[in-house]
């Protein structure tokens, strides 16, 4: 009761006269007023110029629009009627006016006709931040006239009025957007104002439109119907409309079906057993800054919802306590889902699109939409089609020891394979130039100086025509494919970042793998003719080939002084090419299934489409180091041949080199041809 007093009190020394300026006996500024106190105090209030001082000492305008005024609630009113300590027959009035306060006519009733404020708005606002603050004694504290007006009070339903809906936040925002109060009273959120323009509810008031699918034929939120009109608290008050308790009651004012959506959710069903850890609405979509699903800018549009997300699912502490499943975030972002949401694809799969938005449920309930029986319907929303083969293995795939041993075991082998050719080539690489400079045995050889004067032909235009295709085809496949294996890396954000590089990266990679099976198509073929036939009987692998590396070998380790003669095709081009064809058959197997997943999940499990990814993407690694270390070097780099072998555009070898490389190939004039 002593509280309500005080505020009762302080109200009455609200909304004062500020230290006036020296008035100037002047003219009314509107002769046609009826009031003689209107017309005497308009003498000088009706001055642009009049200015007086508030409490911290800013000069403040009193200035008061005799228009405004007049078309108020209180226009029929004397100015007298309010300020009662004034007498217009004793003007200049002293400089330091009594305040006055709304409860004097609404509450206390000195003027009859005035309405009466109900009690259960004066007990709101004495229990609300605002009116203990008054009661505090604190300047600053907002009273009727802060929000309502001074001098031109208008019904809320006036368009005009301070407490209009289309001018709340206006009004609202002259205290919580001002910095100095901000920073003064430690308000814990500024620039609300700026927030809320921007926010979907801002904009639907800007355009003067309604609430759409989610919100259906409502009224955009202001402040008050989120904080309350006078019974406003602090967010951590428990009684807060705004406090986490509340929250999607408050929500669920205009979210009706929302609201239960997510009551039924495991996050409602969550927070109903106390866990205070299961997200409400702002912690999905903000606060003053809440934006539609489709806003670039909101929390909960595709390219922002996994992180939302992860917020509480990759928390640590969360998942201890309450059982969190781990590594939902990596298993995603290492998918293709993943990969093309960080480069900006929209469209892709994300947290909301397999697990729903509000309705969000466990896998084990039937209802949920990633309940094994649900998960081809669910994928089918963007794979139309899609096999059952979808839900015979986890989604969030970890590829772990114990979750996929088979998948693991592979990994690890194709892992190995790649470290041992990457240091046999390395070391045999350096053994070869080593020699060379030593001018001992090895494949690199001294040119001689001039030109050439004979050559022979080595390839035909049907296999120089392979070549060249191949070699398109598996330069865009590095090019566009490399980015999905190494997404993180600087040259990736470089080239496939801008705006519809997703659609290119994937338009190109589906390019060179129709030209791969095309150059693989037309080997078969051309295997068939006999020259093919004699290439083919070349090409394979024998017992000299062993002997020839092995010879190679002891060269370098210094115990031979002579390397072997070679035939038509060294060990080395053997190996190229019989590692060329595995790795292409693997490539375009592999390919295929994850090019057709929709098909292949209708007869296949999930796991080869794991398996399928994985070794395709190791088996480019594989054959982009074949390419560029082992092929590029012997063909291209090599001293004697460096900077480039021609044989590929012209297909015609030197008669140096044809002696370097193949002393043993008799047919050195037409070869083969």
């Amino acid at each position: 009761m002593k509280r309500t007093w005080l505020v009762l009190w302080a109200l009455l020394q609200t909304a004062a006269v500020p230290l006036i300026g020296r008035c100037i006996d002047r003219p009314p500024a509107d002769s046609a007023a009826v009031d003689p106190a209107q017309k005497a105090c308009f003498r000088c209030h009706a001055d642009k110029g009049l200015f007086g001082f508030d409490v911290r000492g800013r000069r403040k305008s009193v200035y008061v629009d005799p228009l405004s005024y007049r078309t108020s609630a209180h226009g029929s009113l004397s100015c007298t009627d309010c300020h009662q300590d004034i007498s217009v027959y004793q003007l200049p009035h002293a400089r330091h006016a009594e305040k006055v306060t709304c409860l004097t006519c609404h509450h206390e009733r000195r003027l009859p006709k005035a309405p009466a404020f109900k009690e259960e708005i004066i007990k709101s606002y004495v229990d609300s931040i605002h009116g203990k603050a008054v009661a505090k004694g604190d300047p600053d504290a907002p009273s009727c006239p802060d929000c309502h007006g001074h001098h031109n009070i208008l019904p809320a339903e006036d368009t005009r009025s301070q407490v209009h809906r289309h001018r709340i936040a206006t009004t609202c925002s002259r205290c919580h957007s001002d910095a100095d109060l901000v920073e003064w009273h430690q308000i814990p959120k500024g620039e609300t104002l700026y927030y809320y323009e921007r926010s979907v509810h801002g904009q639907l008031l800007r355009k003067g439109a309604k609430g759409g699918k989610s919100a259906p034929g409502k009224e955009p939120a202001v402040c008050t119907d989120c904080h309350g009109i006078h019974g406003i608290k602090k967010a951590d008050d428990p009684h807060a409309t705004v406090a986490r308790p509340h929250l999607p009651e408050t929500c669920g004012k205009c979210h009706e079906t929302i609201e239960k959506e997510w009551r039924e959710g495991i996050h409602g069903q969550g927070w109903q057993k106390g866990i205070k850890e299961a997200p409400v609405c702002t912690d999905c979509h903000g606060e003053h800054a809440i934006r539609s699903p489709e806003d670039p800018e909101s929390q909960v549009h595709p390219q922002h919802i996994v992180a939302t997300c992860s917020k509480c699912h990759e928390n640590e502490a969360i998942q201890r306590q309450i059982g969190l499943p781990t590594e939902r975030l990596e298993t995603y972002r290492t998918s293709y889902h993943g990969i093309m949401n960080r480069y900006g694809v929209s469209e892709v799969a994300h947290c909301g699109s397999c697990h729903g938005a509000h309705k969000i449920l466990p896998s084990t309930d039937p209802r949920s939409a990633i309940h094994p029986a649900n998960l081809a319907t669910t994928c089918g929303h963007c794979h139309p089609g899609i096999g059952s083969g979808v839900s015979m293995e986890n989604i969030h795939f970890t590829g772990t020891r114990t979750q996929a041993p088979l998948y693991w075991g592979l990994q690890k082998i194709l892992q190995t394979i790649l470290v041992l050719l990457a240091v046999f080539f390395t070391l045999y690489i350096g053994a070869d130039l080593r020699n060379y400079w030593k001018g001992l045995p090895s494949h690199a050889f001294w040119k001689e100086a001039g030109p050439a004067s004979v050559w022979h032909e080595r390839w035909n235009w049907n296999e120089r025509g392979q070549h060249l295709l191949l070699m398109i085809s598996v330069g865009l496949l590095i090019f566009s494919g490399l980015p999905l294996r190494y997404p993180e890396a600087p040259w990736s954000q470089a080239f496939w970042t801008f705006p519809g590089s997703a659609a290119v990266r994937s338009l190109l990679h589906r390019i060179g793998a129709v030209l791969l099976m095309t150059v693989a198509v037309w080997h078969l073929l051309y295997r068939l003719t006999p020259r093919g036939r004699e290439q083919r009987r070349q090409l394979v692998w024998t017992k000299k080939d062993f002997l020839d590396m092995i010879q190679m070998v002891r060269c370098y380790l210094g115990r031979e002084r002579t390397k072997p003669s070679f035939g038509h095709f060294t060990w080395t081009e053997k190996l190229t090419y019989h590692l060329s064809v595995l790795g292409t058959v693997i490539m375009i197997v592999t390919g295929l299934i994850l090019w057709a997943e929709e098909i292949a999940l209708r007869y296949l499990p999930m796991d080869i489409l794991y398996l399928s990814r994985l070794v395709h993407s190791y088996e480019a690694l594989l054959l982009l180091f074949v390419v560029l270390v082992w092929h590029l070097y012997y063909v291209h780099l090599r001293p004697g041949v460096f900077p480039m072998s021609l044989t590929w555009l012209t297909g015609k070898i030197s008669e140096q080199q044809l002696l370097e490389d193949h002393p043993l190939d008799r047919q050195s004039a037409t070869l083969l041809g």
